[in-house]
């Protein structure tokens, strides 16, 4: 089984388990990047801290994380991360519901992405 990783201009992320209700990736954000922050109509999500340290935003309420801990990220709850270290943040997402890359609502992004 080959894995695809998708390149991505905070690190990058590869699908480990892909069908139409649950993926279950590895994202990896790169020092000093972060994800937009941004929501989902369709999709909730679990996120588990692999490696690394960061700040996870959820519906404008912000905490530190690190490696061992995990997070439930309901569905339309905007959400956000950045990596605060200087070694790469790893997390394992598994999302459930309907699962389309194009169910996201950004409110900012960094890159300028809409």
């Amino acid at each position: 089984m080959t894995l695809k990783k998708v390149e991505k201009p905070w690190g990058y992320y590869v699908d480990i388990h892909r069908a139409d209700d649950v993926v279950f990736k590895q994202i990896v954000v790169d020092p000093g990047e972060e994800l937009s922050y941004q929501s989902h109509e369709n999709r909730g999500e679990f996120w588990f801290i692999k490696s690394g340290v960061g700040r996870l935003t959820i519906n404008d309420a912000s905490m530190y994380v690190s490696a061992g801990k995990s997070f439930p990220i309901y569905k339309k709850n905007k959400h956000m991360i950045k990596n605060t270290g200087d070694e790469n943040l790893e997390i394992y997402e598994m999302q459930c519901g309907i699962c389309d890359e194009d169910d996201i609502v950004r409110y900012s992004d960094k890159y300028g992405r809409d």
